[in-house]
């Protein structure tokens, strides 16, 4: 189990603007994303979540089941369009699929011009991005955001799956990250 209380404790205590990636099991991945979107909203003003794993009204639902005040987000949906099945709603665009980087990129830089006050990026599962894109195309996509990211002052957090994301194109990120956070030590941590 994800020790919730130390990943927020780590997260809120990260300097302003910064880009962590956070490793965890399959098993855990909901939970630590719960975990995350809500430290990340303690600490910003407004964000965006960019959903590989979910669609929008399923991710809302969750959200709001779990006190997570959803008036401060937009989604990033990658799925619902593919599968027919967008909702109309203020705070969500649809991307074709995940395989769509530069509309997923334009995307984002029209969401992040209408958000105020301190932002955040959330990509919910680069693994899962993966699946739909060379690894090297990927990753040249991911150096462009996490740039952009840079330059704007916004702060991000990208959850892969420990030991089932390409190696080369981890090792990019991470070295485009202020810090690697793995919860399996999380966990070690607490016991």
């Amino acid at each position: 189990m994800v020790n919730s209380k130390k990943l927020s404790d780590d997260l809120n205590k990260l300097t302003e603007g910064s880009i962590i990636l956070l490793e965890t099991s399959s098993d855990q991945s909901f939970e630590t994303s719960m975990a995350s979107v809500e430290a990340l909203l303690n600490k910003n003003d407004s964000g965006i979540i960019i959903s590989a794993n979910r669609p929008y009204s399923n991710l809302m639902s969750v959200y709001k089941k779990n006190n997570i005040d959803t008036n401060k987000l937009y989604v990033l949906d990658l799925i619902s369009k593919s599968q027919n099945a967008d909702v109309e709603a203020d705070n969500v665009m649809y991307v074709e699929n995940a395989s769509a980087l530069t509309n997923i990129s334009l995307a984002v830089n029209e969401i992040l011009k209408n958000l105020n006050g301190k932002k955040f990026i959330f990509i919910d599962s680069i693994t899962t991005m993966l699946i739909h894109n060379e690894p090297y195309v990927f990753a040249r996509f991911l150096h462009s955001i996490l740039t952009k990211m840079r330059l704007n002052g916004v702060e991000g957090l990208l959850i892969s799956l420990e030991d089932n994301t390409n190696k080369d194109v981890r090792a990019e990120i991470a070295q485009l990250c202020d810090r690697v956070i793995k919860t399996s030590k999380l966990e070690k941590e607490e016991n």
